[in-house]
């Protein structure tokens, strides 16, 4: 392994974009994207894919797992301080999921070899391995620790009590294979992604199937810090923000191509997609109401959009973007029942501009980028490619500040 420093960003190649289309060039990529995402890439270098980063719950270290259905793969934990690897799992194949239990103490991966595994995190060693008819793609721990979810690619979603290894319960329904399972904030619910067949919610102790999110294909779904939403990415190019209650879509974010990974840290208000392509793409998302003071700013700004003076409706404009997403409701209740054409056309227009333009990228590395995790803090995300890297990001400055090089 090698440790690099770095404080300057490469550029690199966008992604493609499936929305939508008939194009026949189109609709060939979609495939392609479809078919890496089930198989595996070839790499053509001797350095691993890396299909997950996860922080630890006090952001000292970071879980990176590698490998493909068909070769070795590993789990490595790495100090981020210093960037040094403290151990390393090797597996006979490839590592597609990693998860920390909430105390720090432990940690899940999932294995192409149809197994689950729990590590001790000190160690790296195993501890328990959880036995599945097929490749196992999605592990997480319940809040409390006490339980594990995994999706595997039998299309079912499994519970285990972890004090005993027993399976407790089993929720079936998927068409297609699961990639990701996720438990709610209050242990309550599932969510898990399953391509065609969208995303699942389920009543994580009955295995009773409640609600489906579902466009185009779907490999990344994931729940919002206080359980009252639920974001989706698609290979359409876009990504969705849903009401658990009521399945309704409050927002749609656009310009990224088609999605494969998603992060979110509710300390930095931002949401990180992997479009299919090499750079992260970071949208401005808060699920807080803002502040009495910062909304009634806003919607004197509103007013003055209608203002008699062009530069006046352009500056306020400007000014209620740099409210961020905090501003995104109140503008859609102006495009909607203002009643002044200028100020609807003029509210549509920026919370559009909010939601389907990233508020910044990053760019460095050289192949597609695989996972993306944020430090609990919001002050990193670290990035894992089919480069064989994985990447730490200043998100205050949006620079690369470390390098580690993954080696098979």
């Amino acid at each position: 392994m090698r440790f690099h420093e770095s404080n300057q960003a490469r550029s690199a190649s966008k992604g493609y974009s499936v929305l939508g289309t008939q194009s026949p060039l189109l609709a060939l990529r979609a495939l392609v994207l479809v078919s890496l995402l089930f198989t595996g890439s070839v790499h053509a270098q001797d350095t691993p894919g890396i299909p997950s980063v996860v922080f630890s719950p006090d952001g000292k270290f970071l879980a990176v797992t590698t490998g493909e259905p068909k070769e070795q793969g590993t789990a490595t934990l790495w100090e981020v301080a210093t960037g040094k690897r403290l151990w390393k799992h090797t597996e006979n194949a490839g590592v597609p999921a990693v998860a920390f239990a909430p105390d720090g103490r432990m940690l899940a991966i999932g294995v192409y070899d149809n197994t689950a595994k729990l590590l001790d995190a000190t160690s790296g060693k195993v501890k328990t391995t959880l036995k599945h008819p097929k490749e196992e793609r999605g592990v997480a721990f319940s809040p409390n620790g006490k339980l594990l979810a995994t999706a595997c690619w039998d299309k079912s979603v499994r519970v285990w009590d972890l004090a005993t290894a027993a399976e407790m319960v089993t929720c079936t329904g998927h068409q297609d294979r699961l990639f990701s399972v996720y438990f709610s904030p209050n242990g309550k619910l599932l969510l898990s992604a399953g391509g065609n067949d969208g995303a699942k919610l389920w009543d994580a102790a009955t295995g009773t199937e409640k609600r489906t999110f579902k466009h185009y294909f779907m490999p990344c779904a994931r729940f919002s810090p206080d359980g009252q939403w639920v974001i989706t990415g698609s290979y359409d190019g876009t990504t969705r923000l849903w009401n658990v209650e009521t399945g309704a879509v409050r927002v749609r974010f656009n310009g990224t191509g088609g999605v494969s990974r998603l992060a979110y840290s509710e300390s930095a208000h931002t949401l990180a997609v992997c479009g299919t392509g090499r750079e992260v793409s970071l949208f401005d998302l808060t699920f807080a109401e803002p502040a009495a003071e910062e909304r009634d700013r806003i919607r004197k700004l509103l007013v003055k959009l209608d203002d008699d003076s062009y530069d006046v409706r352009e500056a306020t404009g400007k000014e209620l973007l740099q409210f961020g997403f905090a501003a995104e409701a109140e503008l859609g209740r102006a495009a909607k029942e203002s009643k002044s054409v200028e100020v609807r056309i003029r509210a549509r227009r920026l919370r559009q501009e909010l939601i389907s333009k990233p508020r910044d990228r990053l760019r460095g590395h050289t192949n597609d980028v695989e996972g993306i995790d944020f430090s609990p803090n919001g002050k990193l995300l670290a990035s894992g490619g089919k480069d064989g890297t994985v990447r730490l990001w200043d998100l205050a400055t949006l620079k690369e500040t470390a390098r580690w090089q993954m080696e098979k």
